[in-house]
């Protein structure tokens, strides 16, 4: 979830990527470091947050666990290999569906190295634009003499180093260092990890929700409560389908009764401590780019887009320009004359 997090993800991935990085490169191949990470999570107690007040906290405390974390992290690069939840068996799109997630599939789409949520628009108007003209140019080929498809060709393969002429100069968004890092740290909920117990709870947040009226309900955040009942739960990471698999079902048939109760309970505590005060939820700042920029692609492509179907929406666009159909409400400066 966007605004729920674990903490000690951040410090665990930078922790096993220097340990892989000290070994030798016939070894450090060996591993997947999100194997790795799920390894030592799996092992180390869970900090979930939903608040930047939360989220600082937590740092300073895990800036105190570095001895344990390297403890860890160590004898997660000796028990992965032996760990039977690492057999290959990737993720499916489904169970790393989130907004970061989104974000990086539109990024890759789209061709740009980095891409914040706030460039999102440009980033799809100026790949729409070069999609069509390179879909034209290709028409205008396919109708020209054999004999100019020939030079045309030889012209081509001698300038096959050089940028093509619809290309932009760059394609990144600009950050500050402050966006940076949060970014960085935003776009590793993208990563092929998931936790096995936060469908549950959130399914369970849900149903409990009905036994509460509306005025309650507008101060139990769905974050808030995930991020409260993972931290009462043992961590359950997986990067495979067997090991999510695995994972769950070990769940529902343990320690289904139990997170229920917890769940109940912290929907509770939560709406009690929500009468005095509601902190930011983390990110806050990142969610209200997501937001403005999706109702402007929606209104570039001339149809509702959400997180939830930006990647097909942006595929399909670009399909239709390559085709040479102007599919999107065309930027003055964009409109040939």
């Amino acid at each position: 979830m966007e605004s729920c997090r674990n903490v000690l993800v951040e410090f665990v991935y930078r922790e096993v990527s220097a340990q892989i990085q000290k070994l030798g490169s016939g070894i450090r191949n060996q591993y997947i470091i999100e194997e790795v990470v799920a390894y030592a999570l799996n092992r180390l107690p869970p900090m979930f947050v939903s608040t930047t007040t939360d989220w600082h906290q937590k740092r300073r405390e895990c800036l105190t666990m570095g001895d344990e974390i390297n403890k860890v992290v160590r004898q997660a690069l000796l028990g992965v290999r032996r760990d039977p939840l690492r057999e290959v068996s990737p993720l499916d799109d489904i169970e790393l569906a989130n907004a970061p997630y989104a974000l990086l599939r539109s990024q890759k789409l789209l061709g740009w190295s980095k891409l914040k949520w706030s460039d999102l628009p440009k980033a799809l108007e100026n790949a729409l634009e070069n999609a069509l003209a390179k879909g034209q140019a290709q028409q205008n080929f396919s109708q020209a003499s054999p004999q100019f498809q020939k030079y045309k060709s030889w012209v081509n393969k001698k300038s096959s180093t050089t940028q093509e002429f619809n290309e932009p100069a760059y394609k990144y968004s600009i950050f500050s260092p402050a966006q940076q890092h949060e970014y960085a740290t935003y776009l590793l909920e993208a990563n092929y990890l998931v936790h096995a117990l936060e469908r549950l709870v959130i399914r369970m947040a849900q149903n409990r929700a009905k036994s509460f009226n509306e005025t309650e309900l507008k101060f139990i955040r769905l974050e808030d409560v995930l991020a409260q009942t993972l931290n009462r739960l043992p961590s359950m990471y997986a990067t495979s389908t067997k090991g999510l698999g695995h994972l769950r079902y070990y769940a529902q048939l343990n320690i289904g009764s139990e997170v229920a109760i917890i769940v109940h309970d912290v929907m509770i505590a939560t709406r009690n401590r929500s009468y005095q005060r509601i902190d930011p939820l983390l990110f806050m700042d990142i969610r209200r780019e997501r937001e403005s920029a999706i109702e402007d692609v929606s209104h570039l492509l001339g149809q509702e887009v959400n997180w939830q179907n930006l990647a097909e929406a942006i595929a399909n666009a670009l399909e239709s320009a390559q085709a040479g159909k102007v599919c999107w409400l065309r930027s003055q400066n964009n409109v040939m004359a």
